[in-house]
């Protein structure tokens, strides 16, 4: 599967990956990103994640983020 988001096809896989992956976690529950330190709590009933950063921006998480439809906050 094609995960480059420089392609349609990779941002679309990712939007998909990333909305499977969302609907695993309960409104309210987190995910955190080791890479970065960033953790993402997810707001189902918004549609929004608020992201708080540790370390380093994610913008190509906060890119399929937003193509899925949902709204992105920083704390």
């Amino acid at each position: 599967m094609n995960f480059d988001l420089s392609t349609q096809d990779g941002l679309n896989h990712s939007v998909i990956w990333r909305q499977k992956m969302f609907s695993m976690i309960k409104d309210g529950g987190t995910w955190a990103i080791p890479r970065s330190g960033a953790i993402v709590r997810v707001d189902h009933s918004n549609n929004t994640a608020h992201i708080t950063l540790a370390g380093f921006p994610e913008p190509d998480v906060e890119r399929v983020i937003k193509a899925m439809g949902w709204n992105v906050t920083y704390k």
